[in-house]
């Protein structure tokens, strides 16, 4: 829809969302008016952070929320680790929000429990236009696990980092990958995204190691 001041109401929008006021409504400033001013966030699930456990079983939550935003079956060639930049809650709300156009197969919460969003065999819409070892449109190709909130700004705690583990050493097992296999949504979209951050990537690498 076009009206006269349309752009100059967006960037005033933008700005108190705390993002670049550059005055076009896409997705991200669509996501950020959903989570600030639609959804009515409750923060993060208020539950005592299990003690990280040094095995390779996996005892943390998880439920299935069937998300709208998914398609054909693939064969996961790979797992991308991201972040979402918003809180927890908001994030699960716009995954199961068909308008939103986005999901993962995994977002993981404060104390390492899980939401599946979409089977290991569907595609998930996590990567966009991206690209890796002679592979494009890894959407086709891999398994999304998310962190809430941004990874450059916030480090996850253990039991985020041990869930993601846990359920990377379940994928691997599952589909035959390996270490190698694991990458994040920055290495196969550079310059585009900035997820997850290298810290909490190696943070996870490490944790698979003593699994």
């Amino acid at each position: 829809m076009k009206f006269k001041g349309k752009s100059g109401i967006i960037k005033e929008v933008q700005a108190k969302l705390g993002l670049k006021a550059d005055g076009i409504d896409g997705p991200k400033t669509w996501k950020m008016i959903w989570e600030n001013l639609v959804h009515e966030d409750k923060g993060e699930p208020e539950k005592a952070e299990p003690p990280v456990d040094t095995t390779q079983e996996d005892d943390y939550p998880e439920v299935f929320k069937s998300s709208p935003n998914q398609s054909g079956g693939i064969s996961p060639k790979y797992i991308v680790l991201h972040h979402s930049s918003g809180s927890h809650d908001g994030t699960r709300s716009w995954i199961l929000n068909s308008r939103s156009k986005v999901s993962y197969h995994y977002l993981i919460a404060a104390d390492g429990s899980r939401t599946q969003f979409v089977s290991d065999t569907k595609k998930a819409w996590h990567a966009g236009s991206s690209s890796w070892a002679g592979l494009s449109g890894l959407n086709s190709h891999s398994i999304g696990i998310s962190f809430y909130g941004d990874t450059n700004t916030r480090t996850p705690a253990a039991a985020e980092i041990d869930s993601c583990a846990k359920k990377c050493v379940y994928l691997m097992a599952k589909f035959g990958l390996d270490e190698s296999k694991i990458l994040t949504h920055e290495q196969i979209a550079p310059g585009r995204k900035n997820d997850c951050s290298k810290e909490t990537h190696q943070l996870v690498l490490k944790r698979i190691k003593q699994l």
